[in-house]
């Protein structure tokens, strides 16, 4: 697994696998914890991501009972350590929105995103001063403290990291409205759209646009992203939604997140192609700024 993937999503993706192993050896969790010598609980805790044991011994031994090979056991193993640490968020997790802590767990762990953003610049494009100025207007709407706005900055400088730095694959179509939408004055807007222009230039980067006046499909009640995976690491996708209130949800059952899929395919028939998204970024930008000029 790389070495980019956080302890909360290691948590999720080695419970998973237990789970898996447990079924495939024809265990219930209450057998498996007779046979481990632990408390049922302790086991649905493992396999959930909640925690893992007390005792690395018997994460050991409920390896040799699910008949694990030595090879697959010391990947697990590594996992199971690695799993410890601290994420880079936790020390602010407390100030965060609802949910966003688990999502950025499974962000941690995603090979591709396909993600839809109306209204406002995505916040993995976002440049530090256009994430300020966004989130301290909403500050005294939302009831929100100077600590939060700090923090909130510091978590979508630390995300870009994901396709800067990392390699994670972005597919990502934005309506023009996040375009014309004034954030923080023109200076901010024009250092916005150039950073715009410099990611989406990047090899792993897709964007898309939906212009204004195209009659096309729109979801207007949210951002959303849909999460893949490794499929030996995570079975199947995730979709994480953005509510009015600023909380994350995050699904995986496979109808819902069938249908975010089939929303993410309608909008992007009605996205202009990707090549011409530099020049459709320009024409907007040069439109937006001489009104303010």
């Amino acid at each position: 697994m790389a070495a980019n993937v956080r302890a909360t999503f290691l948590r999720i993706t080695l419970g998973a696998e237990l789970t898996r192993l447990r079924e495939q050896a024809g265990l219930t969790g209450d057998q498996a914890a007779r046979l481990v010598g632990c408390a049922p609980s302790a086991i649905s805790r493992v396999e959930s991501g909640t925690s893992g044991f007390q005792r690395i011994e018997q994460f050991a031994k409920l390896l040799g009972e699910y008949k694990v090979s030595r090879q697959d056991a010391a990947v697990l193993t590594d996992w199971y350590k690695n799993a410890k640490r601290e994420d880079w968020w936790a020390p602010i997790g407390s100030v965060l929105p609802s949910g966003l802590s688990t999502f950025l767990a499974f962000e941690s762990g995603a090979r591709r995103v396909h993600v839809w953003t109306p209204m406002v610049v995505n916040g993995l494009f976002q440049t530090e001063e256009y994430a300020e100025a966004l989130i301290e207007g909403a500050r005294i709407a939302d009831d929100r403290t100077s600590e939060f706005v700090e923090s909130a900055v510091k978590v979508r400088m630390n995300r870009k990291k994901r396709i800067t730095d990392e390699g994670m694959e972005l597919v990502c179509i934005m309506d023009q409205s996040v375009l014309t939408n004034m954030v923080g004055g023109p200076d901010v807007m024009r250092a916005q759209y150039d950073e715009i222009k410099r990611l989406a230039g990047l090899s792993n980067v897709t964007l898309r646009f939906i212009p204004a006046k195209a009659p096309a499909y729109r979801v207007l009640s949210g951002e959303f992203q849909i999460l893949d995976f490794d499929r030996k690491e995570l079975p199947g996708p995730v979709v994480a939604s953005t509510t009015v209130a600023g909380e994350t949800r995050v699904l995986s059952k496979e109808r819902p997140v069938r249908q975010f899929i089939r929303r993410f395919d309608v909008l992007a028939q009605g996205a202009l192609p990707v090549h011409e998204t530099p020049a459709f970024i320009d024409q907007v930008a040069r439109e937006v700024l001489k009104e303010h000029e």
